[in-house]
């Protein structure tokens, strides 16, 4: 079964009033204009598994809904959904790929203007646990795996949390394995990134597809909202930092920031 983009997967550790859209086939980060076949889309619900438990990332998940449907490209793809015939995890041999646009560096504020992909082995759970060890409210279940290598180097990193964690099947189609959850720092040695388990959450993704999703985000932007459709709130206006790409948000400020 393939993941239809009218419900796409993503982190559980989100508030539920965020003004969101989604940003099909987006070729630049930087910018409020929209590439050349991006179709920029509002969310109109979203749910979160009800076993999400912040403290230690457990059932880590959600499932967001589109207000229309969408209309797929050579830019604009669904993803298949692993099936309960395949094994609860991949083999630890295998290579993954993570995709993202999160931080390149962990230090500082470095993020990509392209849509960034990393290659990771995974790991078994048992070598997971071994190497979350050091993390004290870490408690890695059968519904999480690692990936990552020993030696470091090559990570997901802040900002890439919900993004998805992409494994090839022999048949060439890609199989959305996992959804990147947590970690300690970005590309440590020793330190691998936990993924959520997708297999493990396919009778909780096929029930919440067939039923009404509820809540849903907050309609009405009390703020600035960008060209594209993003609301900056309140808190966020005049505070020095052009969140919108043509600086609306900064405009009519005391200070002139326009």
């Amino acid at each position: 079964m393939c993941l239809n983009l009218s419900l796409p997967l993503g982190p559980a550790r989100s508030t539920l009033t965020s003004h969101w859209v989604a940003r099909m086939g987006m070729l630049r980060r930087g910018t409020e204009m929209p590439s050349p076949f991006e179709e920029v889309v509002r969310i109109s619900h979203v749910a979160i598994h009800p076993g999400y438990v912040d403290r230690g990332f457990a059932n880590d998940i959600a499932l967001l809904k589109l207000d229309r449907p969408i209309e797929f490209s050579d830019y604009i793809r669904p993803i298949c959904l692993p099936t309960e015939a395949e094994t609860v995890r991949p083999r630890h041999t295998s290579f993954c790929v993570a995709v993202g646009w999160g931080k390149l560096l962990e230090v500082g504020r470095l993020f990509p203007d392209t849509l960034q992909e990393v290659p990771l082995p995974v790991l078994t759970t048992e070598e997971c646990r071994r190497r979350t060890l050091f993390l004290p409210l870490y408690n890695i279940t059968e519904n999480m795996f690692c990936a990552g290598y020993e030696r470091g180097g090559r990570d997901a990193c802040l900002g890439d949390s919900g993004g998805p964690l992409m494994c090839q099947k022999v048949d060439g189609r890609w199989s959305l394995v996992g959804v990147t959850s947590n970690g300690d720092g970005c590309g440590r040695p020793g330190r691998p990134g936990v993924y959520t388990k997708v297999m493990r959450y396919l009778p909780w993704i096929h029930t919440t597809m067939e039923s009404p999703l509820a809540p849903k985000p907050a309609s009405m932007c009390k703020g600035v909202r960008c060209r594209l459709g993003r609301c900056i709130l309140q808190a966020q206006l005049c505070d020095g930092t052009k969140d919108c790409f043509d600086g609306r948000d900064e405009d009519d400020c005391p200070y002139g920031g326009g």
